[in-house]
């Protein structure tokens, strides 16, 4: 009796999707399962059943994801979303947003922001089984929060042109060079209740690779509106539900990447896994509290994520 390996069947099927993907000659809507499964010489019931109990996630669903992480790439190196798409056989712009949403529970444009999209790498069976668990243990709550209003000093930036995750820290902290001079501005402009500091990230241009950034503090009922210097804006914070995260606790030196590492994990992993997806009509943003200050806390500094969900 021929004994099937069906673990090598499958690393040559994921292997064989690569190879498509990477493939610019051939039609990325060419890639079906009865044509996989065709490929390997099993019925399309059985190649499918031995697909889902090895890597734990359907063939087409895995195609799907596959496809988004090349695109991801793609568009980290500056190519327009609407070439992307097309490139990776989405007919629109709207359509490589849906199916986008669908499979990370939040628009292209927001995991662009947050996440370095790297070179897809080489996928194994093990890869794919862990591709919806995450590598840090996050502490996540899910809050219902007031509206609030949020002051402060906003700048235009590009977004990172990286090639590696590594990149990430150096352009958020060299974004936030003028921290100390921004807060002190911010705080004698608004004199809040309570200390504690805002960052967000909104008016994204996926075409032309640009965000605003606002540094700021609660804007207070009764403050008045006449102190908004030039370069300042007001946001309102809608309120609603979110999911709070905070970040493991890190030195001051691993601060930066402690930050982009769990905004990764938000996006690549929680989010897709859970019950909810992004709410775009709302903004997230991150709040740093007393715990950001690293010289109060033994050297080690931490704070919290908003993403506010459906």
């Amino acid at each position: 009796m021929i004994q099937v390996d069906y673990k090598a069947m499958v690393q040559g099927v994921l292997d064989d999707i690569d190879r498509r993907l990477t493939d610019k000659n051939i039609r990325m809507e060419n890639i079906r399962i009865d044509e996989l499964a065709r490929a390997v010489n099993y019925s399309t019931w059985h190649f499918s059943r031995v697909f889902l109990a090895l890597t734990g996630t359907p063939v087409m669903a895995y195609v799907a994801r596959r496809k988004l992480a090349h695109a991801l790439y793609d568009l980290s190196r500056g190519k327009r979303v609407i070439d992307v798409a097309m490139d990776y056989g989405f007919e629109t712009h709207a359509g490589f947003t849906r199916a986008f949403r669908k499979c990370y529970g939040c628009p292209p444009s927001l995991y662009h922001l947050h996440v370095a999209a790297q070179p897809p790498e080489r996928a194994t069976i093990e890869s794919v089984k862990k591709m919806m668990h995450g590598g840090i243990a996050m502490q996540v709550r899910i809050r219902e929060i007031p509206p609030f209003a949020v002051a402060g000093v906003t700048s235009r930036h590009a977004l990172p042109n990286v090639k590696r995750s590594a990149d990430i820290p150096a352009y958020w902290n060299t974004l936030k060079v003028d921290c100390g001079e921004h807060l002190t501005r911010v705080y004698d402009a608004f004199e809040p209740a309570r200390h504690g500091e805002y960052a967000l990230c909104f008016e994204v241009d996926e075409d032309m690779g640009e965000f605003t950034y606002l540094l700021g503090v609660a804007f207070d009922d009764g403050t008045d509106e006449a102190n908004l210097e030039p370069d300042m804006r007001k946001a309102e914070i809608p309120g609603g539900l979110y999911a709070v995260f905070a970040t493991p606790k890190a030195p001051s030196e691993q601060y930066p990447q402690s930050i982009a590492d769990t905004w990764a994990e938000i996006l690549t992993r929680w989010l897709p896994a859970s019950p909810y997806e992004y709410d775009d009509a709302r903004l997230g943003f991150e709040a740093y509290d007393e715990r950001d200050h690293a010289w109060l806390h033994d050297g080690m500094a931490q704070m919290d994520i908003y993403v506010p969900i459906i």
